[in-house]
């Protein structure tokens, strides 16, 4: 069984492992004389992959979610039997978030530690700086979170998308909300740097007829938000803080106090256990985004055999971890290689069915097409995949297929 499918190929079914078995006459090809990447430790000992995770600084609760949900897919795998007969590890260090620790730490994987393919950048710059040492050292390279859309231009072939996208990709999905919802006063919160104008230049473009549009406009390191929030007309009904990801959860907050009677706000891809614990009761009013699927069957199986077997909840981050390990995996299987290129090729050639809710599939630059885009509320009660948990995500918009960025089709 497969869930690694060609692009060429409709049909097939997944395992557990929802990753292809190697048959008997596999071979694990292992790396070509002088290429720059690893071997993963040879052709006979285990594969290694590579994780760079900010465990450390202010995106620490991403890390160490994205780690969680690696060492589990690395485990099961094992426990099947391998990547074509072969184990897979885990070489992991911490990045701080920090550009050139991570370029450094990522050249060391490579060159000393043999990884064959590297993940989990969250912040932009790293992610922005990792993807040139990906290109550099010909390594396969899947972005945790680092949503810029200058990551990705069209003559990249290493790095890869997953638990965030481009500001158009997520303005597609929270746009396309505001009108299923019928809203028609929008306010919008953005910070003063990339990410932030690149939100405000795609809401310009993408408000749907008939929305009137409010923005502000606050320093990245804000954390009094009231003077823009009183700024804002009456009768708003939705804020969107997507575009001020640090701020978000205040802003959410602040609104409430001042008593502005929104609906929603919607803010960054946070770990829904940050939003819990940070919003409290505000928390069934604030739209968390992301684009792994807690509603499907999948991921509901994935997390209850977690919490069976670690006694700890499985939520949207520890699925891009474990999507991440098992895309490569699958590449390496359906490629019969180890070489990073190999790795890389396959990952653009083939669907990878894991826990998104459409099997993902790469464009040539590292973006996903056919991409569904979810918000989710967290409301009080358990989900019964961890009936110990005081919270659950409840879908409040899951968006059509989306089509990846273009850069071309967008100045910023």
């Amino acid at each position: 069984m497969t869930a690694n499918r060609s692009k060429r190929e409709t049909g097939g079914t997944t395992d557990r492992r929802r990753f292809l078995r190697a048959t008997g006459g596999a071979v694990a090809f292992g790396t070509l004389a002088g290429c720059v990447g690893g071997d993963g430790g040879g052709d006979e000992g285990p594969i290694t992959l590579g994780s760079l995770q900010p465990l450390s600084g202010p995106f620490t609760p991403w890390g160490q979610a994205h780690s969680a949900g690696m060492e589990f897919a690395v485990q099961e795998i094992n426990d099947d039997g391998g990547v074509m007969g072969r184990d897979l590890e885990i070489e992991e260090d911490d990045t701080g978030s920090d550009p050139g620790e991570a370029d450094t730490i990522f050249r060391r994987m490579v060159e000393q530690g043999d990884a064959v393919a590297v993940t989990g950048p969250v912040s932009s710059d790293v992610g922005i700086a990792t993807r040139e040492t990906a290109e550099e050292l010909e390594t396969p390279l899947i972005l945790h979170m680092a949503g810029s859309h200058r990551i990705l231009p069209k003559d990249v072939r290493y790095c890869f998308r997953m638990g965030s996208h481009s500001a158009v990709t997520d303005m597609r999905s929270v746009l396309g909300m505001v009108e299923a919802q019928g809203f028609t006063e929008v306010g919008a919160i953005i910070a003063d740097y990339e990410w932030g104008r690149s939100v405000e230049t795609t809401i310009g473009e993408l408000l749907p007829e008939g929305v009137n549009l409010s923005m502000e406009v606050a320093p990245l390191d804000e954390d009094n938000f009231s003077p823009f929030l009183r700024n804002f007309p009456e009768g708003i009904e939705v804020v969107l803080a997507s575009g001020h990801p640090p701020g978000s959860i205040s802003i959410h907050g602040q609104a409430i106090d001042l008593g502005l009677d929104h609906e929603y706000t919607v803010g960054a891809g946070f770990p829904p256990g940050v939003l819990a614990e940070g919003l409290g009761e505000n928390a069934a009013t604030f739209a968390h985004q992301h684009v792994s699927d807690p509603f499907g069957d999948n991921f509901v199986e994935v997390a209850e055999r977690f919490a069976d077997d670690r006694g700890e909840r499985f939520d949207t981050h520890e699925a891009y971890g474990y999507s991440a390990v098992n895309v490569f995996a699958e590449a390496m299987e359906a490629a019969e290689s180890t070489d990073p290129s190999d790795i890389a090729d396959a990952m653009r050639e083939n669907e990878f069915d894991v826990l998104l809710a459409n099997p993902i599939n790469y464009v040539e630059y590292g973006e996903m097409t056919d991409l569904v885009h979810m918000l989710s509320t967290i409301q009080p009660e358990a989900p019964e995949y961890y009936p110990e948990g005081g919270w659950r995500l409840e879908e409040l918009y899951r968006s059509d297929p989306l089509p990846a960025f273009d850069p071309d089709e967008w100045e910023f």
